[in-house]
């Protein structure tokens, strides 16, 4: 579908007997969607580029700025920050850099020093990013972690009718505490998710608006899964879109870059992409879930912060270095299976 095509189809309603009750995040994919996928292959030339980003990052002597702002200011990485450092996230900026290393040490480093200044290191943060910074901006459910698509990779609502509060930084915060979460989420052998924005305008207690960000904080959030967070998203599927929020897209559609143009879907139902025991009733799918902020964001942070805890203690288990696999740190395998120096070459 183009970016202004519009197409609709009914989706069926389920019948209540086959509704699965549901109020917490979904933490794994469904054993029939399979197995984790091997590690995919890289060239000779990439795996070349890998390592020479891997001894840059290594070096004992190497330091980071402490935020984006003040270069001069520079400290060694902490043991999360390395621990965040992963063949894949190596690889995943090379791939948005299209191999050119040097950009790729460029984004890095900025995001790394970006990661200080908004708090989530997860080490020595002056001002922590946590859930309760941002659980205001939540209240009524704008954004929500649930399910899988077949892909196992995990699913983020976006709910611009549901909006709560006036525009503000915090709203950037919680689309940042939202990507971690998600992140967090995702299982060994997938490093992408599938975003579902729906635009549909609801009458409740505590929803102002169903009108989009000003351009202002949308061109920040771009910035923020673009450039902070490159190569995670797979496909982004956009429904309900009235009139004047397809003018809002048009003014937003110059600061996309073409890959993610690419991954964008308009106006499909979300059960052509989610099974429907991943999907939530009200999109035509069995999962009925109702959001209670109480319930439910209590329970997203305690999971979230449970899978990071499990994950860097594999990192410890494994070494302690920068460049451990996450098929290594989200697996259960007693030994490690993808040292720092292995090759997965074709």
């Amino acid at each position: 579908m183009g970016l202004f095509s519009r197409k609709k189809e009914a989706s069926p309603a389920v019948e209540k007997k086959d509704l699965i009750s549901c109020e917490k995040v979904i933490i794994s994919p469904p054993k029939e969607y399979g197995s984790p996928k091997p590690m995919p292959k890289i060239t000779k030339e990439q795996d070349e580029a890998y390592r020479k980003l891997l001894t840059y990052f290594s070096d004992p002597k190497y330091e980071l700025a402490v935020n984006t702002k003040d270069t001069s200011k520079r400290r060694a990485l902490s043991p999360r920050e390395k621990f965040w450092l992963t063949r894949e996230c190596i690889l995943r900026f090379l791939r948005a850099a299209k191999w050119h290393e040097e950009n790729a040490i460029k984004n890095l480093e900025e995001t790394m020093a970006w990661r200080r200044e908004v708090g989530i290191t997860y080490d020595s943060d002056e001002n922590p990013l946590r859930g309760d910074t941002v659980a205001i901006e939540n209240e009524t459910g704008k954004e929500v972690l649930l399910g899988f698509d077949l892909d196992r990779r995990p699913l983020f609502y976006m709910k611009n009718g549901r909006q709560n509060t006036e525009p503000s930084f915090r709203q950037v915060q919680q689309l940042i505490y939202m990507m971690e979460c998600v992140i967090a989420l995702t299982p060994e052998g997938v490093e992408q998710i599938t975003v579902l924005v729906d635009f549909k305008a609801y009458k409740e207690p505590g929803i102002i608006s169903d009108k989009p960000p000003p351009l202002a904080i949308t061109k920040l959030c771009i910035k923020v899964l673009q450039d902070y967070f490159p190569e995670r998203l797979a496909k982004c599927i956009l429904i309900n879109i009235p009139w004047f929020v397809w003018a809002f897209l048009k003014m937003s559609y110059p600061f996309l870059d073409p890959r993610t143009r690419e991954k964008a879907i308009f106006d499909e139902p979300f059960e052509k992409h989610v099974e429907l025991t991943q999907l939530e009733a009200m999109y035509g799918g069995k999962l009925d879930f109702k959001y209670n902020h109480k319930v439910y964001w209590a329970d997203l942070g305690k999971q979230c912060d449970t899978i990071r805890e499990r994950q860097f203690g594999r990192f410890n288990k494994f070494g302690s270095v920068i460049g451990l696999s996450e098929w290594d740190l989200k697996g259960s395998n007693d030994e490690i299976r993808y040292p720092v120096d292995y090759a997965s070459i074709t």
